[in-house]
């Protein structure tokens, strides 16, 4: 049996650790204190550095040491905000991520794409870099509905909100993104023929 096994399967847990974390923590704060629950954040988000600098993924780990620094900040001043300022943090640090990318040769979207398909032809990489703005969008958008959820709404829509509407919105983004890119591919088809 070899390392990458056991790695592939602490990043797996890690991230369904990840996804479930609203809901967790929902349920977490009726047998644990705060206090308890964000120390058990900060550890899976320190785990989940190591996993990355383990896979030799330097960026991503430096990100996860810098978001377990910023909840661990926050938590100096309330261990409960703390807690549900991490879906907050974490919509941030992806839209910086697809930001930072725009700077580069290639955008998020298309690094993606290329994974799929990798000659891309003038067309998808102008709009794979239209995506990742969209993309920039909507990580702004979620965070500022998360910020609300953790300021002003109670447990149980903050939970409903972070731990499955917002999975759903980006179903919805991921799914419905492939008939729009559909529709104006044979467009521009249509149009280069018709030239």
């Amino acid at each position: 049996m070899t390392w990458s096994v056991p790695k592939r399967i602490a990043a797996l847990l890690l991230g369904v650790l990840g996804v479930t974390y609203p809901v967790l923590v929902y349920f977490g704060l009726s047998a644990f204190s705060p206090q308890f629950i964000l120390i058990g954040l900060l550890i899976v988000v320190l785990l989940r550095a190591v996993t990355f600098a383990l896979q030799k993924r330097y960026g991503p780990a430096g990100l996860a040491v810098l978001v377990a620094g910023i909840v661990a900040a926050g938590g100096l001043a309330s261990e409960l905000l703390a807690i549900r300022f991490y879906p907050v943090i974490v919509s941030l640090t992806m839209g910086a991520v697809f930001t930072v990318t725009l700077f580069t040769d290639r955008p998020m979207v298309e690094r993606l794409a290329r994974l799929k398909m990798p000659d891309l032809d003038d067309y998808s990489i102008a709009y794979t870099r239209k995506l990742t703005k969209v993309w920039i969008g909507f990580f702004a958008v979620n965070a500022m509905i998360a910020t609300w959820t953790a300021l002003y709404a109670s447990m149980e829509i903050w939970t409903l909100y972070n731990g499955f509407l917002s999975y759903v919105l980006i179903g919805i983004l991921f799914i419905g993104e492939w008939p729009v890119r559909r529709i104006l591919r044979a467009r521009h088809d249509r149009k280069i023929k018709e030239s």
